[in-house]
C-alpha cells in the first residue's frame, strides 16, 4: 500500500465533499408545489421591508401571495431567487405578489444581496424570527402560496423552479387572470 501524503488526502476529501454538496443541492430541488390538505388561514404578520415600509399579509387580501422564507447564506435560496424574480415579472402585480421573508439577517447584508440580484419584489426582515417561528417553516427555503381569501393552498420545502409549467399553472388557477 502506498501512503498518501496528508495534503493530497485533504484535497481529495474536499473535492469529494464539494461534488457531493453540488449533487445534494441539485437533487433537492423540489419538483412542484404540494397541496396543503386542510388549507388553513395564513397567520397574519407585520414586517418592515428594506426601505422601512411596513407590510401586513392582510394588506394583500384579494391577491394571490407567495410567502417565501429565505436567507442569503442558503445555497438553495440563492439558486431559486432568479426564478422567483422571473415569476414576479411574469404575473400581473394587481393579482399576485411575492413577499420574501428574510430570516434573521442584518438589513445591510440583505440589501446588498437584493441589489446584486436585481430583486424587485418586497423583501421583508424577520430579524427576531417571530414570523418564522409562528409559521410551519421547517427550514429555508420554504414557500407558501396563499389564495385570494387568505388560505394556504400550496407549500414547498426547498428550492423550486417557479417558472415550470406545472407551478405557473397552479398559481394562475388561483387568480382571476387564469387563461386556461
Amino acid at each position: 500500500m502506498i501512503p498518501i501524503p496528508s495534503n493530497t488526502y485533504r484535497h481529495y476529501v474536499c473535492c469529494v465533499a464539494l461534488v457531493l454538496a453540488f449533487f445534494i443541492i441539485c437533487a433537492s430541488e423540489a419538483d412542484e408545489l404540494e397541496p396543503v390538505a386542510d388549507q388553513p388561514a395564513a397567520e397574519d404578520f407585520s414586517l418592515s421591508d428594506l426601505d422601512g415600509q411596513t407590510h401586513r399579509l392582510s394588506d394583500y387580501a384579494g391577491k394571490v401571495v407567495l410567502v417565501s422564507f429565505w436567507a442569503t447564506w442558503c445555497p438553495e435560496c440563492i439558486y431559486e431567487m432568479p426564478s422567483l424574480q422571473a415569476l414576479s415579472n411574469a404575473l400581473p402585480d394587481h393579482e399576485f405578489i411575492i413577499l420574501a421573508v428574510n430570516v434573521g439577517e442584518k438589513p445591510n447584508l440583505v440589501q446588498s444581496f437584493a441589489n446584486q440580484n436585481n430583486l424587485t419584489f418586497p423583501i421583508l426582515l424577520d430579524q427576531d424570527l417571530k414570523v418564522y417561528k409562528k409559521w410551519p417553516v421547517l427550514g429555508v427555503p420554504t414557500s407558501f402560496v396563499i389564495n385570494q381569501q387568505g388560505k394556504i393552498m400550496y407549500s414547498v420545502i426547498g428550492a423550486t423552479e417557479w417558472l415550470s409549467p406545472a407551478t405557473v399553472s397552479k398559481v394562475r388557477a388561483l387568480t382571476t387572470f387564469d387563461q386556461s
